[in-house]
């Protein structure tokens, strides 16, 4: 598990169909970038948040390898995520 502590800059709805899902982009403190999913139930999770809040958040770890391509690919999924002061 990671904690992320930044600066909102997008929130984008991704979901296809029964398949709900978020995108959150952070700048992080450190000056870069992190793009976190929330999925399924997690979701709500964002209904509260818009650019530019300060929000800490919690992510797991979910990289996989494409069977077609052997391309890969790193995902971290949102377990939690809440407004900081």
């Amino acid at each position: 598990m990671g904690i992320v502590t930044g600066k909102i800059k997008e929130i984008e709805d991704l979901s296809q169909g029964v398949h709900l899902k978020k995108r959150v982009s952070i700048k992080t403190n450190e000056s870069g970038y992190v793009f976190l999913e929330f999925r399924g139930v997690l979701k709500k999770l964002c209904d509260n948040l818009k650019e530019g809040d300060d929000v800490m958040a919690e992510h797991s770890y979910d990289g996989k390898t494409s069977k077609k391509s052997g391309v890969k690919f790193n995902n971290l999924p949102g377990i939690n995520i809440q407004k900081i002061n």
